[in-house]
């Protein structure tokens, strides 16, 4: 089985370039020119408004073009995402509240891409975040033309107070009064103070008078759900302690071949990308063990030792896809294996029933422990958006607590994932 560990770390050492792997999906840009511009568009998992995107008019295999906020006005990934660009102001002060200071009203003038949260006939709402802080920006018809939603925290210098500046909050009142928006709920929602996405967009929906399938895709947070189903082969490895009475007296290890299936669930933090994301499985796997061996200590006869297995396990695992094409990924991740596991058909015996023994034929002979805490690497190739190949090791496992036998256990499974939508 070295053969399919090695494979396993293969997989999880893949060159570091194919974390740059492309992601093109349908879109359009808006030249500054008004021109629309339809192809590709190479999405990724942008932690921050991107500084460029990559486009192509035809063919995932065409040479792509990069555009940045100086060349485009607008571009837009269909049924994913949309930017605008936008020279201004950008407030600079920090809100982590690890690095407060006194209040700083200082900005930047730049040229950015801003990402549309919601444009309704009322208003437009985006966002825009980097290695600062995030902000938000609304827009008011017919324009848009965007402005800061303020938000500023600080201390103050005489009694080191922390202060929250929500003019966010003063500037929306002010926009969902002009628009005849208020209403008891809303005046509700304007005493949360919270700049945030989820506030902010309920207040713009308000505003604009969105319908609820509307502001539900304002909402989305690209976060996705699949469930699936695997199996495969279950090889296991069992072997005696180098320094038990068991392998002493010529105890063997032993290699298994039995059987592994499961059902789970996987939560995609980027639906859209597919890159990341937390799994959590449970299964059921099977495993035998059997020595034959001439005792090497009194009496000296032949001995034989076997027992079935059937571990039940839930594993949750953090995967990440180091190829991201769409139809073809290469992933790889580490979790935990927690589970029970039962034991029959234990034998420990004479082979001749002839031969007096002191073993026992029962399960008691083994002191087996039931419960499973050990770890996991998993690598594994999609294909198309439903099936995968998968590769596990699950590392060491000691089926009693010391004892004679000190039997330890390893598994490695390969297999295939069938994704539901």
């Amino acid at each position: 089985m070295k053969s399919l560990t090695k494979a396993l770390l293969a997989f999880l050492l893949m060159p570091l370039f194919s974390l740059a792997q492309s992601n093109y999906k349908p879109g359009y840009v808006v030249t500054l020119k008004g021109d629309t511009i339809h192809g590709l568009i190479d999405y990724r998992d942008w932690d921050s408004n991107p500084n460029s995107i990559n486009f192509k008019t035809a063919s995932a295999s065409q040479t792509p073009q990069s555009f940045t906020p100086a060349d485009i006005a607008y571009f837009n990934i269909e049924n994913v995402d949309a930017y605008q660009t936008y020279t201004g102001k950008i407030s600079t002060d920090v809100t982590d509240i690890d690095k407060l200071s006194v209040r700083d009203t200082g900005s930047r003038v730049a040229m950015v891409f801003l990402k549309v949260l919601q444009k309704g006939k009322n208003v437009e709402l985006f966002s825009y975040s980097d290695k600062v802080k995030n902000r938000f920006f609304i827009g008011e018809s017919p324009n848009y033309a965007p402005v800061e939603l303020e938000y500023r925290v600080y201390v103050k210098n005489q009694t080191g107070e922390t202060v929250n500046e929500n003019t966010y909050l003063k500037q929306l009142f002010a926009l969902a009064n002009k628009y005849n928006a208020l209403d008891d709920d809303l005046e509700k929602t304007f005493q949360t103070e919270n700049y945030s996405s989820w506030l902010i967009l309920k207040i713009v929906s308000k505003i604009n008078k969105t319908s609820k399938s509307d502001y539900k895709k304002s909402v989305n947070d690209n976060s996705g759900i699949r469930l699936f189903a695997s199996a495969g082969l279950n090889v296991t490895t069992i072997s005696p302690n180098t320094s038990s009475a068991y392998y002493a007296a010529g105890g063997k290890s032993n290699t298994s071949f039995g059987a592994t299936a499961g059902l789970g669930i996987a939560l995609l933090t980027n639906a859209n990308t597919g890159r990341f994301q937390i799994r959590a499985e449970a299964s059921v796997s099977t495993a035998k063990y059997s020595s034959l061996y001439e005792n090497k200590v009194e009496p000296y006869i032949g001995v034989k030792a076997s027992f079935d297995a059937l571990m039940i396990t839930v594993t949750p695992v953090i995967i990440y896809n180091f190829y991201n094409a769409e139809n073809f990924k290469i992933y790889g991740g580490a979790g935990l294996v927690v589970g029970y596991d039962t034991y029959t058909n234990a034998v420990f015996g004479p082979q001749n029933t002839n031969d007096n023994f002191y073993g026992t034929e029962t399960n008691n002979a083994y002191g087996f422990r039931n419960v499973e805490a050990c770890f996991t690497i998993k690598a594994g190739v999609q294909f198309s958006k439903k099936w995968e190949i998968f590769i596990n090791y699950i590392s060491s496992n000691n089926l009693q607590n010391g004892g004679y036998f000190q039997l330890n256990s390893t598994q490695q499974q390969v297999g295939v994932t069938y994704l539901f939508k």
